[in-house]
């Protein structure tokens, strides 16, 4: 049925489709608190991420020292029979010879420790003998071969009684190692010299003389273990973020090969026979939120405020195979 003409038909009300305000504003509080803990789960993610990346490589660099001071602190000594003669001065005052091992103890920063012996085991850089006496100095030690040789090295001439120690000072060539008449070289360090070294059976080899020390005044935030062949060139790093090094010696006073006593200081070195090695690494950056401080190790009292650095520590005994005469 049609509506009567002139009146219009009734229509149901209908809402208008969409969102209130206050519908918004919460939706906004409930994402806006989601986003907050997502961000807060990763940050906390990444922040712990983070600092296990930096132990690990802090225990990395812990455990690359320990190994490398380690394997020269067994080797000190070997392929030595008596004391080499040094120039005065170069690892103290007064001191001309050395044979395996000198300890230098600092009770205030970290210690240093020189380490000297044969290096014969590499098949790069294998030793050769003497081919002619050393009946007269002169400025070439000659010898069947001089593979593996180069300027700079410093060198044993040894046989099963004495030893003595040079450094090559000229590209080798034919078959000899030239060395001049300075430094390691020189006529007055060598008062055994001429006369003892003969063709038959000397060797000649390479020598290892290492002064291990921790760098902390080149970059103090980073504080570096450091060797120094003691050669003319530059010290080299071992590992970095090394803070501490302390070094205590297991001395054998009755010489029945028994340690009868520990000391920082020893006196005597061919009585060493144990070093207690303590190494302290830290991270590489700081942590606002990490409180501890420096650990005392050896006789090196600890610190006495927070820094923010995580640290670990490493403790281990060595036995000293070739210190004794």
């Amino acid at each position: 049925m049609r509506p009567p003409v002139g009146r219009i038909a009734a229509v149901s009300p209908r809402p208008e489709a969409g969102f209130s305000l206050v519908e918004v504003m919460a939706s906004l509080a409930i994402f806006l608190i989601a986003m907050v803990a997502v961000f807060a789960t990763f940050t906390s993610q990444q922040k712990t991420f983070t600092d296990q990346s930096r132990v690990a490589e802090m225990q990395q660099n812990l455990r690359q020292g320990v190994e490398f001071l380690m394997r020269d602190v067994r080797m000190a000594g070997y392929g030595i029979p008596d004391n080499v003669a040094i120039p005065n001065g170069t690892i103290a005052t007064g001191v001309t010879s050395v044979r395996a091992l000198y300890a230098k103890d600092n009770t205030t920063g970290p210690d240093q420790v020189y380490v000297l012996y044969r290096f014969d085991m590499d098949s790069n850089q294998p030793p050769t003998q003497l081919n002619s006496d050393m009946a007269a100095y002169n400025t070439g030690i000659s010898v069947d071969n001089v593979y593996g040789f180069d300027n700079g090295d410093l060198i044993l001439v040894a046989t099963d009684t004495n030893a003595d120690m040079f450094q090559v000072t000229a590209t080798p060539a034919g078959n000899s190692l030239p060395h001049n008449t300075s430094g390691y070289n020189a006529v007055g360090a060598h008062p055994a010299f001429p006369g003892y070294l003969v063709a038959t059976p000397a060797v000649v080899a390479k020598a290892r003389f290492n002064r291990f020390f921790i760098d902390n005044t080149t970059d103090p935030d980073h504080p570096t273990l450091m060797v120094d062949r003691l050669n003319g060139y530059a010290p080299q790093p071992v590992a970095d973020d090394i803070e501490d090094l302390q070094l205590t010696y297991g001395i054998d006073t009755g010489g029945d090969g028994v340690v009868d006593a520990w000391t920082s200081a020893p006196g005597t070195p061919s009585q060493i026979r144990q070093v207690r090695l303590q190494m302290s690494a830290r991270a590489r950056m700081p942590d606002r939120e990490w409180r501890e401080t420096r650990p005392a190790l050896g006789n090196r009292p600890g610190g006495t405020t927070t820094d923010g650095y995580r640290r670990r520590v490493i403790d281990v005994v060595i036995d000293v195979r070739n210190s004794g005469i």
